[in-house]
């Protein structure tokens, strides 16, 4: 698989979680097959991040893309809830990458833990989707790009334990969580290549998809 069909994936897979969440709340097969969407996009900015050739516009792009998506996103999820206060995904994917600029510039291992730690610990503060977890699924698939067996191992630690967490905290979707690590399927088929470049997909997908779905709720 290219990188696109990954990155096609994800989106299909987004799509289904959302259409489930907003549409079907009833019918947990649509979130469950939503929890591919996540892990994919995390592979995709620790690959972005190995092949970018300016990392800090790219950062800079996904920062912009947060703030830009948060109208819609929180339009459409106080629909469902009004006390929402959570920040869309692109910040923790933002977090992500930003976590991993600092660890570029260091051989230090310490370091690193501590900048993941500290990033995750932000992501969690400031209450992005997905959290800390997810910054910690983004920085582990860039440390480990090149180690196939210590991607896999991380990759499950952090599932099981965020599964783990989630049920502990009465979040049903504690339950499926985990099968987001069936993704890793799909990442070790990459073929290391690029594919069609449609860059930019993602960055008008997800706003748009959000903006579609506040007004057929309106409906």
């Amino acid at each position: 698989m290219s990188a696109f069909h990954i990155k096609l994936l994800a989106i299909i897979t987004m799509i289904i979680d959302h259409i489930g969440l907003f549409f079907f709340p009833e019918n947990f097969l649509f979130r469950t097959i939503g929890r591919l969407s996540f892990p994919l996009f995390a592979w995709l900015i620790a690959n972005g991040a190995y092949h970018t050739r300016n990392i800090k516009k790219y950062f800079i792009r996904l920062f912009i893309l947060a703030l830009l998506s948060q109208i819609p996103y929180v339009l459409v999820h106080q629909l469902i809830d009004p006390s929402t206060t959570t920040l869309n995904i692109f910040f923790t994917l933002s977090i992500g990458l930003g976590a991993i600029i600092l660890i570029k510039r260091t051989q230090q291992r310490l370091l690193w833990l501590f900048i993941s730690f500290a990033s995750a610990l932000f992501a969690s503060l400031i209450n992005t989707d997905y959290g800390g977890f997810g910054v910690l699924s983004i920085i582990a698939f860039y440390v480990f790009f090149k180690n196939r067996k210590k991607l896999i191992i991380s990759q499950v630690l952090i599932y099981v334990v965020m599964s783990l967490y989630f049920i502990s905290q009465g979040n049903s979707l504690g339950v499926v969580q985990s099968v987001g690590l069936l993704s890793l399927l799909f990442i070790i088929a990459y073929n290391n290549q690029e594919g069609r470049k449609l860059q930019y997909l993602f960055y008008v997908v997800y706003p748009l998809h959000y903006l579609a779905i506040y007004f057929l709720l309106r409906l």
